[in-house]
């Protein structure tokens, strides 16, 4: 990696990190970028992806979990800026800016965009024998590497590569959420394998739906408003 390849890594990092809540302090002296938690010392990020932390700034739940999230955050962004580096320039009819051609199958690609935001990534179907770009979903980068996973999973789905039927839409997700929690709140015991199972599920779509706490607040709001008690709709 080259200097202005890790400045743009690094760049991109800091924004994903920032985004998950954490401090990043400028560039040391050894080349590193010094990760904070609440004003402390959390880990060190280096150029190659990894990230160089200390037993003790991770003594408790909350900052081992913050130093877990900035490991995965760290990982995922140089895979991608790994990707952008070396990935071709996009070229379609009507296409215009910087967009490099990060997978291609079945006439679906995934392409990623650098903006002063930082990456915007991108699924588009080719139309009219290979040379324009058709039907666009767009991810990001507000959404920190979270946009890069919907991405790389709406490309997988859109382009056949994953089977539709094999894959979960956001309100089934919701309802599977809604079920494994109440079976782990409910009545009737379960064996420790089951309680293990329907916390892996939960924390599984925790990160399949990031703003999924928004839109739990807003299907209770949405239940509240329609209750007999506010005037909602009633059927006899």
């Amino acid at each position: 990696m080259n200097a202005d390849e890790k400045n743009r890594y690094f760049q991109e990092l800091s924004r994903n990190l920032r985004h998950e809540g954490l401090t990043v302090k400028p560039e040391t002296e050894e080349g590193l970028l010094l990760v904070e938690l609440d004003g402390q010392r959390l880990c060190l990020a280096l150029d190659s992806g990894a990230i160089r932390y200390w037993r003790e700034d991770a003594a408790d739940d909350r900052r081992s979990a913050a130093l877990d999230r900035a490991t995965d955050v760290a990982k995922i962004t140089a895979e991608y800026m790994r990707q952008m580096e070396a990935a071709p320039q996009l070229t379609a009819s009507g296409l215009t800016g910087d967009y490099r051609l990060l997978a291609e199958f079945n006439d679906t690609v995934l392409a990623g965009h650098p903006s002063k935001y930082g990456i915007q990534f991108v699924t588009w179907e080719w139309v009219q024998d290979h040379t324009a770009l058709y039907q666009g979903n767009y991810y990001g980068p507000e959404s920190g590497t979270d946009s890069y996973t919907a991405a790389k999973r709406n490309f997988a789905a859109r382009s056949g590569l994953v089977p539709r039927s094999a894959l979960f839409n956001q309100e089934q997700l919701i309802e599977i959420y809604h079920c494994s929690t109440e079976a782990l709140a409910g009545i009737y015991p379960i064996t420790d394998k089951q309680q293990k199972c329907l916390q892996s599920i939960i924390s599984q779509i925790e990160c399949s739906i990031p703003n999924l706490g928004e839109l739990l607040d807003q299907e209770q709001e949405l239940e509240a408003s329609e209750s007999p008690e506010n005037g909602g709709m009633q059927f006899s």
